[in-house]
């Protein structure tokens, strides 16, 4: 079963778009890990909301102990005002065919 994270980092003032190319400077690298079917940034002009869907657990836990976040979470300290706020969620497909159109 597929996992969806959601993850909030908040940058401190005037380092969003520090933050925002720090991401981009690595997102082609999370794209390409296995079980990866989505890694998404978004912001509401203060944070960066990254919204993710794994595969599997396995795939999920293979990238937070992986080369990408070793090299990520560095490069970003310097720029938090504090961890960010990390959510995993079991999706649950809704609407009439179960289709999957109602979750992540």
């Amino acid at each position: 079963m597929s996992v969806v994270v959601t993850a909030v980092v908040h940058p401190k003032p005037g380092l969003l778009e520090e933050a925002l190319a720090t991401y981009g400077r690595h997102i082609d690298a999370v794209h390409a890990e296995p079980g990866c079917e989505l890694y998404a940034l978004h912001t509401d002009g203060t944070s960066i909301v990254i919204l993710e869907k794994w595969a599997s657990q396995a795939d999920l836990d293979a990238h937070a102990a992986g080369d990408v976040l070793a090299k990520l979470g560095p490069e970003l300290d310097a720029l938090r005002e504090r961890p960010a706020d990390v959510t995993i969620l079991e999706p649950r497909p809704a609407g009439a065919d179960a289709s999957g159109k109602g979750a992540l």
